[in-house]
């Protein structure tokens, strides 16, 4: 037979041969498999687990505006149980105990989040909200509710079959590990990662022992690559009850790791990656066969903050250094067996003027994130409260800062002008049974205008200003200035209370008095604002009255370059008179008033007013700064409050590092942002 034409005879031949050959192949294969070798891969396939598991994308960093890494992620070998597996020993118990005993002696701390004490007497310990709502669910679970820490820890002993010859300690530390699997069987959140950050000595260890449901697996850790700002990077964990309605319709598993708090919670749209699947086979001893990936992760954004490192990093070390230096004075200057009150808290934040952009926020006393685990239940219990965000939740009086606020409502509604003088009498007594005393009282600041006594901070010259201008208009003006308001962050924030009519009647039940005005206009009365608040006033009053959005997000990767771009909330009403006026007054505060001593001769004009706020009749006063600078075209702006801290010129000293570091710093380049041409 003739072939056509362009069809050689060899290419035919293999044509033909080829399908004949592959058949052959799968035959020879399906006989191997079926046949020859059927009872192996049948005693295989009895003794190997398959399991599909979620493996979360990496997580987005967290950088500051110039590029630093301030929180990353890191490969960590960890130890993962499976309770399933675990509870076929004879002896689970026996098991955990010998695994805390070997991460102990390695100085590795085990997970164990039980809120009950380590040791007999048992006590529930101090929870956070996601430790509270486990505990209800488990003991609602079990019907518990009723029980004391003692009756629980006596039932779990038999729930979880301890032997009666364990100690307390010994029952509680087995307990506290199958208490964390339990709740990962009933409520499906988060696997169960033992102990995490192996180095090779333990992991041989681990593995050596061929222990059941244990095993050593490869993931990756949150690093923290700054102990600064810990209330602002935020932390990530486990779903809470409250969360996995909103994070599972987005699509996330029950197990996901979701940011909790700070920027970590606050932007976790951009950093949370998209989960792969991944398929793993293991033998019955707990040998990996084979591990492959049906569906891959992908990473999330890298979020920048609007954050500069070393401002942060000169903002929290000067607070800590003032507060300190003021406890240190208190205690030389107290007499034998008086007791001292001490300043235990404070907060500063330093913001850009013209954009909000937040170039540092400090609260103390801080903690350090990367022991944040370890340290846990000491920072839980320690009364000075270090894991509460003071500069964005704590609220305190502003004291004579506010007198910033009477002297533009005044001047803006033609109380006074800038040459009006009144005569400082020093006393207000002509509502019966109340007096109003300046602080010099029985002395007096004499005749001035607005601009000295913003100098001299005279109460009596705005109690008499006040009075003509009025509480209404007063917090017209206040909340124009963000007073009393939302700053616009993205964090959690306290929006504190303006002082009003309204909130009087609302909350103490009485009508508002001229009386109540006064006070009001010298920032006492009802008035609580937040560090975050006062320093977003002080940057209005340098902004000419635009309130810019007080934010921490700069940028966000794989977002075409996005940038947030300065967002004005709202804006005083007053010219431009008024501005120089309020501006010379605080100059003269810092140059004549009570901040001379640091800013008298300082080379930088700076605009500044102290207040010191009363709390109790019992308790020292607290302290407030708030300034800005240059006077001229000012480029920063800062609020510092000190709980206790008596009077506002000492923080005049935070201020002061603040604007040293800003004012002769190596001007850095911030980021280029994507799809950017390069010249």
């Amino acid at each position: 037979m003739k072939l056509r034409s362009g069809i050689r005879p060899i290419r035919a031949v293999v044509l033909i041969a080829l399908p004949i050959l592959l058949a052959c192949a799968l035959l020879l294969g399906l006989y191997s498999l079926q046949v020859v070798n059927r009872e192996t891969y049948r005693e295989l396939g009895r003794n190997t687990v398959t399991r599909v598991e979620t493996v979360p994308g990496a997580r987005g960093d967290i950088l500051d505006r110039y590029g630093r890494v301030l929180v990353t992620n890191v490969v960590s070998y960890d130890i993962q149980i499976e309770r399933s597996a675990l509870v076929t020993d004879a002896d689970p118990n026996g098991i955990l105990l010998a695994l805390i005993d070997m991460t102990e002696k390695a100085g590795i701390r085990h997970t164990d989040t039980l809120p009950i004490t380590s040791d007999a007497p048992f006590e529930f310990t101090e929870m956070d909200d996601i430790q509270a709502g486990r505990m209800a669910d488990w003991l609602a679970h079990f019907e518990l509710e009723e029980k004391s820490a003692a009756e629980v820890m006596d039932w779990m002993r038999s729930h979880y079959s301890v032997p009666e010859d364990y100690t307390p300690a010994q029952a509680r530390l087995a307990i506290g590990v199958r208490w964390e699997l339990e709740l990962r069987t009933l409520f499906g959140i988060v696997d169960y990662v033992f102990a995490s950050g192996l180095d090779q000595e333990m992991i041989a260890a681990v593995s050596e022992r061929c222990y059941p449901g244990v095993s050593i697996t490869v993931g990756s850790r949150r690093a923290y690559r700054t102990p600064y700002a810990a209330h602002l990077l935020g932390r990530i964990g486990p779903m809470d009850k409250d969360q996995v309605e909103k994070y599972t319709a987005l699509g996330y598993p029950m197990n996901a790791l979701v940011g909790q708090d700070g920027a970590e919670g606050a932007f976790e749209e951009y950093l949370h990656g998209s989960d792969g699947k991944r398929v793993t086979v293991r033998s019955a001893d707990g040998e990996i066969l084979s591990s492959y990936f049906t569906e891959e992760p992908r990473a999330g954004a890298d979020v920048t903050l609007t954050l500069d490192l070393s401002a942060q990093q000169v903002t929290e070390e000067a607070l800590s250094a003032e507060i300190a230096k003021i406890n240190g004075d208190r205690v030389k200057k107290a007499k034998p067996g008086e007791t001292v009150q001490l300043a235990e808290g404070g907060a500063a934040v330093v913001i850009q003027v013209g954009t909000g952009d937040i170039l540092a926020c400090a609260s103390y006393p801080s903690y350090d994130l990367s022991e944040f685990l370890e340290n846990y239940a000491l920072l839980l219990a320690d009364p000075t409260r270090p894991m509460f965000n003071r500069a964005l939740q704590g609220r305190y009086a502003p004291g004579s800062t506010f007198k910033v606020v009477t002297a533009t409502a005044a001047l803006t509604e033609g109380v006074i002008t800038p040459n009006t003088t009144i005569y400082d009498r020093g006393i207000i007594d002509e509502y019966d049974g109340y007096t109003f005393t300046c602080w010099t009282y029985p002395g007096s600041h004499g005749t001035i205008n607005v601009k000295e006594a913003l100098q001299m901070s005279c109460n009596y010259f705005f109690y008499i200003t006040g009075r003509s201008v009025g509480i209404d208009a007063l917090d017209r003006y206040a909340a124009a200035y963000g007073l009393g308001q939302s700053t616009g962050v993205e964090l959690y924030e306290n929006t504190g209370i303006l002082a009003s009519a309204d909130y009087k009647r609302s909350v103490v039940g009485e009508d508002w008095y001229v009386g109540d005005t006064l006070q009001a206009s010298i920032g006492q009365s009802y008035h609580l604002f937040t560090p975050l608040q006062l320093a977003s006033y002080a940057a209005t009053i340098a902004a000419d009255g635009k309130r810019y959005a007080a934010h921490l997000l700069y940028s966000v990767s794989g977002h075409d370059g996005f940038r947030r771009e300065p967002e004005v909330l709202s804006t005083v009403e007053a010219d431009t008179d008024t501005w120089g006026v309020l501006r010379e007054g605080m100059l003269m505060a810092s140059r004549y008033g009570s901040a001379s001593y640091v800013f008298g001769n300082y080379r930088i004009p700076v605009c500044s007013k102290t207040g010191t706020a009363q709390v109790s009749e019992d308790t020292v006063n607290n302290a407030v700064f708030i300034a800005f600078a240059p006077m001229e075209d000012p480029e920063i702006a800062l609020a510092v409050v000190v709980e206790n801290g008596a009077n506002g010129y000492y923080l005049a000293e935070v201020a002061r590092d603040i604007f040293d570091w800003y004012f002769t710093r190596e001007p850095e380049a911030a980021p280029i942002p994507e799809n950017t041409l390069i010249p």
